[in-house]
């Protein structure tokens, strides 16, 4: 007899009452060949359509993601490999397969730069040049940014869902970051205030609660020991303004920071005229990217 479907609420779409899937909140395909065979592999569950949007998602990043890691780091050893499997049409299993490696190395292919192509102030933080090439022999691919704030989303919506067991609902609101000197206070309150989260070698995952509030906190997602995006989840009491995270309470303020009276319901934010200690009563906030 079949296995009845499981009914339940999907962790992100969050509809209720749908067939539930399992999904890995890091992808199997994402562990390098250096994990450990025991290792429990996260899951939560999700609605089918979500679970084969976030497939698309993965395949396609990795695809791009491997390609400029570093093949002898521990932390991502055979996924270089695999990449370039996944895109020779020789080691298709059949002329169908073959067909579809060969389209999807056109594809990566048409977003590769090379040399003086390449956009210098676009390279992510961690995943530049290492091996010492002339500029003219560098290579780079597009990494797209919608996918990584997706996969970055999803990580911190599953971390949520099983250390807390509880969904994020809509009155919270994600917002992700790439690493680089935006993401400046994020490092800063995760050092001073974050628990960590692993699924060594390939994931590591710090969360900092923010204002007492178990529900508003700042995330940071470290993947393969090589590059980092965070995340901040604030509810409409905590409504920052895109693109700017909160201020450490210990941290003085400047040019350019923004400030609120606490406990406003429909918070204003102005920018800050008086530099240096905060004012008790008001909250801060300051340009993250």
């Amino acid at each position: 007899m079949a296995k009845k479907a499981e009914i339940g609420k999907c962790v992100h779409c969050l509809k209720d009452g749908v067939e539930l899937t399992s999904d890995h909140m890091f992808p199997k395909s994402w562990y390098p060949e250096t994990t450990a065979e025991n290792l429990e592999k996260w899951q939560f569950p999700c609605c089918r359509v979500c679970n084969q949007r976030y497939s698309k998602i993965e395949d396609d990043l990795l695809n791009r993601l491997a390609l400029v890691l570093d093949a002898k780091h521990p932390a991502s050893q055979g996924l270089v490999d695999a990449a370039l499997r996944a895109i020779d049409p020789n080691a298709g299993r059949d002329e169908k397969d073959a067909a579809a490696r060969a389209a999807r190395r056109r594809k990566i292919l048409a977003d590769t730069f090379k040399g003086e192509k390449m956009p210098d102030d676009q390279v992510m933080h961690g995943l530049g040049e290492r091996w010492g090439r002339d500029k003219a022999e560098q290579m780079a691919i597009q990494i797209p940014r919608a996918g990584l704030d997706a996969m970055t989303e999803k990580i911190v919506r599953g971390l949520v869902y099983r250390e807390d067991g509880r969904f994020i609902e809509g009155s919270y609101k994600i917002a992700t970051y790439l690493d680089g000197p935006g993401a400046e206070i994020a490092r800063q309150i995760i050092q001073k205030a974050g628990k960590a989260y692993k699924r060594e070698p390939g994931l590591e995952i710090i969360r900092a609660v923010v204002d007492g509030d178990q529900h508003t906190a700042i995330y940071e997602i470290t993947f393969w020991q090589q590059f980092k995006t965070y995340a901040t989840v604030r509810s409409g009491r905590h409504d920052y303004p895109e693109g700017y995270l909160p201020l450490d309470r210990n941290e003085p303020v400047k040019a350019g920071d923004l400030w609120c009276h606490q406990g406003e319901v429909h918070r204003q934010w102005l920018p800050a005229k008086l530099f240096g200690k905060q004012l008790s009563n008001n909250d801060y906030c300051r340009k993250a990217v």
